[in-house]
């Protein structure tokens, strides 16, 4: 059988951790984000990435520790898109200590963990989270800290190898002399606009002067830990520290003079240590048209997706595509394709006919070691619910009734539809119901809504040519006889064969498949006022009978109709 990508990866990383601790060893899989601003679905590939090899080193039976680590202890950069400027104040602060600009979280950094661990939960990714301000404060990397400070002219000289003397007005041995691996947070303006000016081993005294506020001071590590390692000594560090097996990167950050790259050599030369296997994942984005797809910075993320996408199938995106493969999540019309595949794999599973690595994917999206991850066992297709949600203009009693149509008869006798209490299939349609309810509300561009006329189009229907304007005649007296789904579709195919004389088990021949087509365009013309639209069964059920009637039911002969509008189907 094929191997898949993630089999592929932890067949590296379980050679590479029983070379490094054993066999009975506990494989560390590490992934980490810096909650910078709302946190994307690119940045949900490192997560996943992680989260689904460590799955399979579980089921391999490996105890296996997946850590996350929020990096809030790093700086507040730029101020956020839609804030104040006045925010500017921040910039240099950790983003522990960044409040939350709208008032409802602790701290700026907390705001964005918080949506995104919430969104893991949902799609089942449990890993243990570490806040990296708690633990440099903490004193955990107190030893690893230290060693870095002792070393720095060894650090410097790594980073030199790869940084390039344009532009720098000091001489390398100059640098040197300065160079201190170590970023403190000024005591006075909490800003990291510093430099370490001396360090003392022995007391582990760091002493450094804030070009902000200008602010002097000297203190020990041994006492507060009020600074990081800056990033490309911090994460060898962390490699130690936690004693990582796996950990993958951005593509950029296996490039030459990239932050691995260098970690490698940090890691070995001052602790000692192997890098982890590593891995790069490709570009995840967001696309497709929708209505706030140009909103800057807030929309392709984790919530965003999960509010129309079930979360198994969000685990599956990331599953079927290699971590080297890039792709968008399309919130446009590309997510009604979505649903159709998703839902035919479903099928193929129920009906036992998948081949084995799409099985193996299925099972990774919907199960994890310890849980299920919800998605909709009811069949009722996204494009039904969505097209129905849009026409009726979110009337949900209307979509349940025709929902309760398209399914099967259940074991009892009873059609899902014999009752009017659909409270049992509301909820069996969860959480798919909800995702199009969402994607018809907040992700439907206006002008690709479904338009319904208000009043019989009498210019469009003398338009039409006389076997059309017979079948829609034909189909408006005979919608009280066949006014349920089932009986709507058959009369659809039916009626171009009845006006044209034709048995209603007449064979599909490209004549009549023709036919059939200008009398669809004929009325979605009549209904929609354009050429297409949804399924007209659909269509007409979620308008209801009495507008329906309206619509194509002509308000005189066609003779009379041409006397009277004659002179408008010449202007």
């Amino acid at each position: 059988m094929k191997a898949d990508w993630i089999t592929k990866v932890a067949d590296s990383v379980e050679v590479n951790a029983r070379q490094r601790k054993g066999e009975n060893a506990t494989i560390v899989c590490a992934s980490g984000i810096s909650p910078s601003g709302p946190i994307h679905l690119g940045n949900l590939r490192e997560v996943m990435t992680v989260h689904l090899v460590s799955e399979e080193l579980r089921s391999r039976g490996w105890k296996v520790d997946h850590i996350h680590s929020w990096d809030d202890y790093d700086r507040l950069r730029k101020v956020p898109a839609g804030v104040s400027e006045d925010f500017a104040q921040y910039i240099g602060v950790p983003y522990a200590d960044v409040p939350d600009p709208w008032h409802e979280y602790d701290s700026y950094g907390t705001r964005f963990i918080t949506d995104f661990a919430n969104g893991l939960e949902r799609m089942g990714v449990r890993p243990r989270f570490i806040r990296q301000s708690e633990a440099y404060r903490r004193g955990d990397y107190l030893e690893q800290i230290r060693e870095a400070l002792r070393r720095r002219g060894e650090i410097f000289d790594i980073l030199a190898e790869y940084q390039t003397q344009q532009g720098q007005r000091a001489t390398v041995e100059e640098r040197r002399a300065v160079y201190y691996p170590f970023k403190v947070y000024c005591q006075h303006c909490h800003k990291d606009m510093t430099h370490v000016t001396n360090y003392v081993d022995e007391t582990a005294q760091v002493s450094y002067s804030c070009d902000n506020c200008q602010h002097v001071e000297t203190y020990s590590l041994f006492d507060k830990i009020q600074g990081k390692l800056v990033w490309k000594v911090d994460w060898p560090m962390r490699w130690s520290f936690e004693q990582v097996d796996f950990e993958p990167g951005g593509e950029d950050h296996s490039s030459p003079g990239s932050s691995y790259t260098v970690g490698q050599q940090i890691v070995q030369a001052i602790y000692n240590e192997q890098a982890p296997f590593f891995v790069g994942y490709a570009f995840v984005g967001m696309g497709g048209r929708s209505k706030i797809s140009s909103s800057v910075g807030t929309s392709a993320t984790v919530s965003s997706a999960l509010n129309i996408i079930e979360p198994a199938i969000l685990r599956w995106l990331y599953a079927r595509r290699a971590n080297n493969q890039a792709f968008d999540i399309d919130y446009g019309q590309g997510l009604l394709r979505l649903y159709e595949e998703w839902d035919g794999l479903v099928r193929q599973v129920n009906k036992g006919t998948v081949n084995e690595l799409n099985k193996r994917m299925f099972e990774r999206a919907i199960q994890t070691s310890s849980e299920a991850v919800s998605y909709t066992h009811k069949s009722a297709p996204f494009s039904l619910l969505t097209s129905v949600l849009d026409v009726t203009q979110g009337n949900e009693e209307q979509v349940l009734r025709i929902v309760s149509q398209t399914l099967p008869v259940s074991e009892d006798g009873d059609g899902a539809g014999g009752s009017e209490d659909f409270t049992q299939l509301r909820q069996d349609l969860e959480p798919r119901f909800t995702c199009a309810l969402n994607w018809i509300n907040n992700y439907l561009p206006d002008d690709e809504r479904t338009q319904i006329r208000s009043e019989f189009a009498v210019v469009d229907y003398l338009k039409f040519a006389e076997l059309d304007r017979a079948s829609i005649r034909l189909l408006a007296e005979s919608l009280d006889d066949h006014w349920h789904l089932a009986g709507l579709t058959e009369l659809m195919y039916s009626v171009s064969k009845v006006v044209r004389g034709l048995p209603v088990d007449a064979p599909p021949t490209d004549e009549l498949k023709q036919a059939q087509r200008s009398f669809f365009i004929a009325l979605y013309t009549l209904i929609c006022g354009s050429d297409t639209g949804p399924r007209i069964p659909t269509l007409l059920l979620s308008i209801g009978l009495e507008r329906v009637k309206t619509l194509l039911t002509p308000p005189a002969s066609d003779e009379q109709l041409l006397h009277d509008h004659g002179e408008l189907l010449s202007q």
